[in-house]
């Protein structure tokens, strides 16, 4: 299977976000390293006073800056105090796009296929002007079911943050407060917006928390969503999974159930070059599908399977 086309070069900057896990670091960090980009934007937080292994652990992890070695503009952002997983990794993103047009953007945990890179930079560069587009995403989680097996990719209200990409005039858009979303929903705005009663419920109870929890809120993947939901922007979704998450466990802040089928996905990669659909019309059927495997893996994450 062709990951890249001969002689094909890789010309997209990408932010490594990092924290205190110097090994899953490592791991993405040699995924980097082998499409070499030429500008790598490296991202920390600082440690957490209350936890006392923090500071060792986030200085060691910070020594990957050490292991670049190929001809590459090397950026830093290391806080030295704790921002929390909200407002360190957004605030990342927003210097992140201060310096470029677009980009790529891992964390810490999420180790991509080398196709994932490639994908990124084509779609980067194919809907850069398109408004209707405003995030490139990694994640599949169909687990190998496909509404539409004629293009590498769909577009969908959902998108996923395990490894993504796109563009600072989409990024600008980005407001972590969610400062409109009460005016709208008390003007009706999201009335009929949802697939259905479950769906508005679960979307519109995550921005509730995060207008409750202002000031505290220790995500901003939610903010996100948001922000393409007000100016209708798409994702897009690739084929197959391209990103695996090492983090699942009971010490992540997010992904605890390490027996999420979620956990178990591997990192595929697509054949290019990509096969692109010629319309930009979301695929409310792949949508419909992966909301409902978004509520089975609630359900069984709440009854411990």
């Amino acid at each position: 299977m062709a990951i890249a086309s001969s002689g094909m070069k890789f010309r997209t900057p990408v932010l490594m976000v990092i924290f205190n896990r110097p090994d899953t670091t490592r791991q993405v960090f040699e995924a980097i390293r082998q499409v070499k980009p030429p500008r790598l934007y490296i991202a920390a937080d600082g440690p957490r006073p209350h936890v006392l292994s923090d500071a060792a652990k986030c200085k060691e992890t910070r020594k990957i800056i050490d292991e670049v070695d190929w001809e590459c503009e090397v950026k830093t952002l290391f806080r030295e105090t704790n921002l929390n997983c909200g407002v360190a990794p957004s605030s990342a993103f927003t210097w992140f796009f201060e310096h470029e047009e677009e980009g790529i953007i891992l964390e810490d945990d999420c180790l991509p296929s080398q196709s994932f890179f490639w994908y990124c930079q084509d779609l980067l560069e194919r809907y850069r002007d398109d408004l209707r587009v405003m995030h490139i995403g990694g994640n599949n989680f169909l687990h190998g079911w496909q509404h539409d097996q004629d293009y590498s990719y769909y577009f969908s209200r959902s998108g996923y943050v395990w490894g993504w990409a796109t563009w600072r005039r989409a990024w600008k858009l980005f407001d972590f407060d969610i400062s409109l979303y009460q005016k709208l929903r008390a003007k009706g705005y999201f009335d009929g917006f949802f697939m259905n009663p479950l769906e508005r419920f679960y979307r519109l109870r995550k921005f509730d928390l995060t207008v409750a929890r202002r000031g505290t809120v220790d995500w901003w993947d939610y903010q996100w969503e948001f922000a393409r939901f007000i100016h209708s922007g798409l994702a897009i979704v690739p084929q197959k999974n391209l990103i695996r998450n090492l983090g699942f466990g009971t010490d992540a802040t997010h992904t605890t159930n390490g027996k999420s089928k979620n956990a178990d996905m591997v990192a595929l990669d697509l054949e290019m070059p990509l096969k692109h659909p010629p319309f930009v019309v979301r695929d409310v059927v792949s949508d419909r599908r992966s909301f409902q495997n978004l509520i089975k893996e609630i359900v069984r994450s709440k009854i411990k399977v």
